[in-house]
């Protein structure tokens, strides 16, 4: 009986599982892309089953068993393609044709080493395309960038023709070299040649910014300052070749002048300089001398800019390539400087098997420059009684008329300084695919460079003071080279739900620099001399040079995990021996791990329509900063030191020795920077809103410096150790809107970031960093623990000495002071204790001085719209900032009858006349550092208005043409601020104790454009 119950159950069970598989359904089929080639690696998954998916193979085929064909959905996803969701509806073959997602770009992005989906990436990157990059017409990529990166600062060092700016990402996080890696093609560019001045922005396919720990750490002992990744144009495999010319035509002007005073103001404000010194007044009449001359508008001037960039792009089934040719000339605004660019770039990929591909990207770069004399800060100084020539024809030599600033013609004249230099810069690869999951590269780079500097001066006088009784020539030259190979092995995996990404790799880089300079004076012929050295007196001949080595050698992993396209795991690790440091310390380590939650895959967020997109990372990671001298960690020795022993009058008592230069230090390591970074990403309306916010925390710790040590040691130099610490930290945000309606189409994009710059530690029992010197050996800046780096310091300022009464009433400084001088705040009043009060002790000291300012900004931010009508295109770009201030130090600096900004007008003359701006001095009190010379830096700019027109392609079709646009455009066309210079983004790129400093910089140019861009 017991055996018949089973059988029956038994039989039961049977039946009831026939539905179940007789509902199984074998569905298969093929994918194929665009061109009609089978597609391998398609995602295929079950809408329905969220454990079910499937893999099509390498020709594009594929099988899955459904459980519920009739209900269910098949999913078909493939990087660089659109996602298909195709209803089964009971059919056993479903065959697809994937279509190229035009937003490929933006889906996938460079991370060091490969590529990674943006769903899947748990960094802070940033990316610009080609588009973004071409908008703004300038020879110089990085100058591009501005206002287009959450989280970047990047500041015009000059507006001088191909001049290039500094980048600083997520703050100042070290006392030494701020600068960020920059990576070309995979390419690590050395330090001597780490900018991208050398590229044409035309070639560029785009630029990823890699911000956090996550994403930098891969580039270990170089990655705390930021890394910034370009990638070139490619072309692409099976492709009519495409040929296209992009130029434009341009004219330049000065934005903004600097005001300064007429000439009949200038007489009398000399006037009262020199009774305010107790001397005579040198003018009797000063209204006679009326407007006078303006030498800005003589050294100012309408200078063309020209671009000229031909390509050619395609591929044959087993090649593709890319070529271009461009030309760049750019005038200076100011007379006698001029820059020009010649550029190749070949990049070529061969699939020598279906497994093995060989490539290169290869850039050849030439530029020459002509170097005209420092006219802005003469321009600025310049008397305006002077004029440039007499009634002669000949150079004005008046030395009264020219305030002992020489004659800005004659200086342009007799100006004969050139520079150029050769760049080659690139690599080869070969990649090999096999075991179907693994990948290998292998890839050698080189980066070549060779400049020379000429400059002739021949014999001439103009007045006592600027003349030159003997020609001279000099000859300086500088060579560079880099070498980087590097082999990394790949390994991917993917289970649908589960995919898996590793990396592991060695390389090696090494860089070597040399320069030689040499000249002589008295070459034949005087003002018509033979330029070569061999023309001068041998007798007179000098020489100098010097040259540098480092190398360095890297292990580095990293591993990507992804489950269910849901839960994110990077982790990485490199570790770096450098040359550079010391025995005990050559090698360090740098490990990194970060977390992602795709909110929006979650089922529970299946129902919901009103976001589209939510992602929250974070990551933590310790990067480093190699950026000294190739030889800080070990003794320098110099010979040639000339001693005495006994008599002095005896010549054999003189006995050549050497001494130390430099301490060695076994313990150098490198500069270590722990970041932090919490980000969120979201998109609203189908994507329509998109944001991104990070917060991120970044401490540099044992920062590289110089610490004082004792005299009697005998080192010439003070050694570099690792000291000092210090601090950023704030939000970076991204924000962007994209709708369309009909033919309409528009985008509004926002960055905005904020910095918090903080010292926690300077070492060596240091309490401060004096920086910033200014007229008079005076140091302008202080940094402090608790304060920020490169901090403004000096006197405040309280009013002005309005009668001997407030002499009698108010704290001096000294005995220097008088009616009509500057009054300083006494803020050094202290407790029994010793601790500030903030209540006056009545006397004004060096005690007295203070914080000032920062010429850091608070915040900087980025604002763009873009609209499309039919063929009608329209970009407008602002950026600005705030919270910065700059010192003004072209008003400060005073060592004669200069001329005067308008600002002197307002001095003090009376009693009451004034209660901000001093009487009129060329020296002494009223130019130490106070707040007299410290003005608001915060700016906002109209960077870009650009409007195109593209041809409609039916009309083009006709003349085989596949595109067509002519646009107009103009560049720093309005600048908001209140700063009184040319211009308020004032930054010194390689010193941050020095940053914010204007002594009459190189104004940044004003531009207007038209253009075309044609391909066939």
């Amino acid at each position: 009986m017991a055996m018949k119950k089973i059988c029956l159950n038994l039989a039961l069970f049977l039946l009831g599982s026939i539905p179940t598989i007789l509902a199984q359904t074998t569905v298969s089929g093929t994918i194929l892309d665009e061109t009609g080639l089978p597609l391998p690696g398609v995602n295929i998954l079950s809408a329905l089953e969220t454990n079910l998916g499937v893999i099509s193979d390498i020709d594009g085929s594929y099988q899955i068993e459904l459980p519920n064909a009739a209900q269910d959905t098949l999913v078909f996803s493939f990087i660089g393609y659109q996602t298909q969701r195709i209803p089964v509806q009971g059919r056993n073959t479903i065959d697809v044709t994937m279509a190229i997602q035009q937003q490929m770009l933006e889906d996938v992005v460079v991370v060091g080493y490969g590529v990674q989906r943006k769903s899947d990436l748990t960094g802070s990157i940033s990316k610009i395309d080609n588009e973004q990059l071409t908008r703004i017409p300038t020879p110089n990529v990085t100058q591009a960038l501005q206002g287009q990166v959450a989280g970047v600062q990047i500041t015009p060092t000059s507006g001088r023709p191909g001049a290039g700016a500094a980048i600083r990402i997520r703050g100042v996080g070290t006392t030494n070299d701020n600068t960020p890696l920059f990576v070309v093609d995979g390419m690590i560019l050395s330090d001597n040649t780490s900018n991208l001045d050398f590229l044409n922005p035309n070639d560029i396919e785009s630029i990823e910014v890699l911000k956090d720990a996550s994403a930098t750490a891969i580039y270990g002992a170089r990655g705390a300052n930021g890394v910034v990744i370009v990638t070139t144009k490619k072309g692409s495999f099976d492709k009519e070749p495409t040929i296209s010319f992009n130029s434009y035509y341009g004219w330049q002007q000065v934005t903004d002048r600097v005001d300064v005073v007429n000439a009949a103001q200038y007489a009398q404000l000399t006037n009262e300089a020199a009774v305010n010194e107790g001397g005579s007044p040198p003018y009797d009449n000063p209204e006679q001398f009326g407007q006078g001359t303006d030498w800005q508008d003589l050294i100012f001037r309408t200078a063309p800019i020209q671009n000229y960039n031909l390509s050619a792009r395609g591929g044959s089934e087993r090649m593709n390539y890319s070529m271009s040719f461009d030309y760049q000339q750019q005038e200076g605004i100011v007379r006698g400087s001029d820059f020009e660019r010649f550029s190749i770039r070949l990049n070529n990929e061969y699939q020598a098997h279906p497994n093995i591909t060989l490539g290169h990207n290869i850039a050849l770069v030439y530029d020459n420059r002509l170097n005209g004399p420092t006219a802005v800060n003469t321009a600025l100084r310049s008397s305006p009684i002077a004029v440039p020539f007499d009634e002669n024809g000949d150079f004005s030599s008046s030395t009264a008329s020219i305030s002992s600033t020489g004659n800005i013609e004659a200086s342009f004249f007799y100006n004969d300084n050139t520079s150029f230099s050769y760049r080659g810069t690139g690599n080869v690869f070969a990649e090999v695919s096999f075991l179907k999951n693994f990948r290998f590269r292998t890839n050698f780079g080189l980066d070549l460079s060779q400049s020379q500097s000429e400059s002739f001066v021949p014999v001439f006088e103009v007045s006592p003071i600027q003349q030159n009784e003997e020609s001279r020539i000099s000859v300086s030259q500088g060579r560079n080279r880099s070498w980087l190979w590097e082999n990394t092995l790949n390994y991917q995996l993917d289970l649908g739900d589960h995919r898996v990404t590793a990396l592991a790799g060695v390389t090696s880089q090494e860089a070597f620099n040399e320069f030689l300079s040499a000249g002589r004076t008295n070459l034949i012929g005087e003002e018509d001399a033979l330029q070569f050295i061999n023309a001068g007196d041998e007798t007179t001949a000098f020489a100098n040079g010097g040259a540098g080595e480092w190398s360095m050698l890297s292990y580095l992993f990293r591993a990507n995990y992804t489950a269910f396209d849901r839960y994110l795991l990077t982790v990485s690790f490199r570790r770096d021996g450098s040359s550079r440091f010391g025995q005990n310390f050559r090698y360090g380590n740098f490990p990194s791990v970060a977390l992602g939650w795709n909110v929006t895959n979650e089922p529970f967020m299946y129902d919901q329509d009103w976001i589209s997109r939510l992602k929250v990372r974070g990551s933590w990671g310790l990067i480093g900063n190699d950026r000294i001298g190739n030889y800080e960690s070990v003794a320098v020795i110099t010979s040639n030191q000339n001693v005495i022993f006994g008599d002095n009058s005896v010549l054999e008592n003189v006995q050549n020795g050497a001494t130390i230069l430099a301490l060695a230090n076994a313990d150098l390591r490198w500069e270590e920077t722990e970041q932090y970074n919490i980000g969120i990403e979201a998109g609203f309306l189908n994507n329509r809103l998109t944001a991104e916010l990070d917060y991120y925390n970044r401490t540099t710790n044992d920062i590289l410096a110089r610490i004082p040590i004792p005299d009697y040691i005998g080192s010439q130099s003070n050694p570099i150790v690792n000291s000092a610490r210090v601090r950023n930290q704030g939000i970076d945000l991204q924000l962007n809107w994209q709708d369309d309606i009909g033919d309409f189409s528009y985008g509004i994009n926002l960055v905005g970031s904020t910095v918090n710059n903080e010292v926690l530690a300077l070492g060596g029992n240091r309490s401060e960093i004096f920086g910033g010197f200014v007229q008079g050996g005076n140091l302008a800046t202080r940094t402090v623990v608790g304060g920020e780096i490169g901090a403004f310091f000096g006197y405040q300022v309280a009013g002005v000495f309005q009668n001997a009464d407030d002499l009698q009433n108010f704290p001096t400084r000294g005995t220097e002071s008088g009616p009509g001088d500057l009054r300083f705040a006494d803020l050094n009043g202290r407790d029994d204790n010793g601790e500030l009060t903030g209540q006056p002790d009545g006397v004004i000291d060096e005690a007295d001085r203070t914080v000032l300012g920062s010429p850091i900004p608070d915040f900087i931010y980025g604002f763009s719209v873009n609209a499309r009508y039919k063929g009608f295109d329209l970009v407008v770009d602002f950026n600005g900032q705030s919270g910065n201030e700059i010192y003004n130090e072209k008003k400060a600096f005073r060592f004669g009858n200069y001329n005067f900004e308008t600002s002197y007008l307002d001095r003090w003359t009376e009693e009451g006349s004034s209660d901000f701006e001093p009487r009129v001095t060329n020296a002494g009190h009223n130019y130490i550092p106070s707040e007299r010379f410290i003005e608001d830096g915060s700016f906002i700019r109209l960077r870009n208005i650009t409007l195109g027109y593209t041809f409609p392609k039916e009309l083009l079709g006709r003349a085989n043409i596949q595109n067509l646009r002519i646009y107009v455009g103009g560049t720093n066309l309005v600048t908001w601020t209140d700063y009184t210079g040319y211009t308020p983004e004032i930054v010194n790129a390689n010193n941050p104790f020095d940053t914010g400093f204007d002594a009459g910089i190189f104004p940044i140019a004003r531009t207007y454009t038209v253009g075309i861009n044609f391909s066939f």
